[in-house]
């Protein structure tokens, strides 16, 4: 049950703020926001992008500097309830997790990294549970395991506050153990990198089989 606790502590240890200033982002349905590595260097010629409709969100992560050969996913992280949070509006990851801001995060997309600059996109729907990862950590049980209430779906796209967040599986595995790594949270993780398993430095990515961690972020405010 190690890997349930290092993932809960990735939530809540992080103390990343969701706030206006954080996002090169408009106010407009579709946002563009520069990604930063999660120990805080900017990811050279890269951008990502956000549309929100009321049917839900459309995430795209043009990015640089992951590693050939290695399979990532890509989440999108949201409080759907903003207002809610300790500071309204400026959520914080290490605060109002678990709390009436209605945080988590959901998979959109994963797939094996074979060039210098990879393009990750997805889609989330309004009202979906099945992509949820507290899902999939309430399904994994154990010691450390949230509550089911923890599993949170997105109702209100034109309005959360979202993190984009590029998720590291390092090397790509076969068969369906390389099925898992790009369609799940813990997907050919047996040990995370870094405070809570985000990558505190770039001596934290992922380089061996069975090291995971996220690794870059993208904040996209309403």
């Amino acid at each position: 049950m190690k890997i349930t606790r290092n993932l809960l502590t990735l939530i809540a240890v992080t103390g990343f703020i969701v706030s206006p200033t954080a996002a090169i982002a408009d106010a407009s349905p579709k946002s563009t926001s520069l990604p930063i590595w999660t120990y805080g260097d900017p990811v050279p010629n890269a951008n990502t992008s956000l549309v929100r409709t009321p049917n839900g969100l459309t995430a795209q992560f043009a990015t640089t500097g992951l590693t050939a050969g290695h399979a990532v996913t890509l989440w999108i992280m949201f409080f759907d309830n903003p207002e809610a949070c300790a500071s309204p509006g400026q959520c914080d990851l290490g605060v109002d997790v678990g709390g009436p801001g209605n945080f988590d995060f959901h998979y959109v997309g994963g797939h094996i990294v074979n060039s210098a600059k990879t393009t990750l996109s997805g889609h989330l729907k309004t009202g979906e549970l099945s992509t949820s990862g507290f899902a999939e950590l309430v399904a994994l049980g154990g010691p450390g395991a949230p509550p089911e209430s923890f599993i949170t779906p997105l109702t209100n796209p034109l309005g959360a506050q979202v993190i984009l967040a590029v998720h590291s599986h390092g090397p790509a595995d076969t068969g369906e153990a390389l099925v898992e790594q790009m369609s799940s949270y813990l997907g050919g993780c047996a040990l995370f990198l870094g405070p809570g398993g985000f990558a505190g430095s770039a001596s934290d990515i992922p380089a061996n089989p069975g090291e995971c961690s996220t690794i870059q972020l993208a904040f996209h405010n309403p």
